[in-house]
């Protein structure tokens, strides 16, 4: 009983780290900060996250839009707050 509950537990906290909103016409908004690499780091933590929710259903993230914020937070981390849709990945094919 006691390592099932430690294992919910753990599925549990390795999935509350996406903290994914739909918009309207199936798109999902996401925000990443980052104490370190101003905006390109923010960025980059909302585009791993928006790749994280999408890979759930073997998809990946079409980035619609950015929206970064003008302020720094308390600790002097960077936001930035990502607009994504979900599509499947395209297949190269070479001639």
């Amino acid at each position: 009983m006691k390592t099932t509950f430690l294992s919910l537990l753990l599925l549990l906290g390795a999935c509350a780290h996406l903290n994914v909103t739909d918009s309207a016409d199936g798109r999902h908004r996401v925000t990443g900060s980052a104490a370190s690499g101003g905006y390109t780091g923010s960025r980059e933590e909302a585009i791993e996250q928006a790749n994280d929710f999408c890979g759930r259903s073997r998809q990946r993230a079409v980035i619609e839009s950015f929206d970064d914020k003008p302020e720094v937070g308390p600790k002097g981390e960077h936001t930035s707050e990502l607009e994504f849709s979900c599509a499947t990945p395209q297949a190269l094919h070479f001639q």
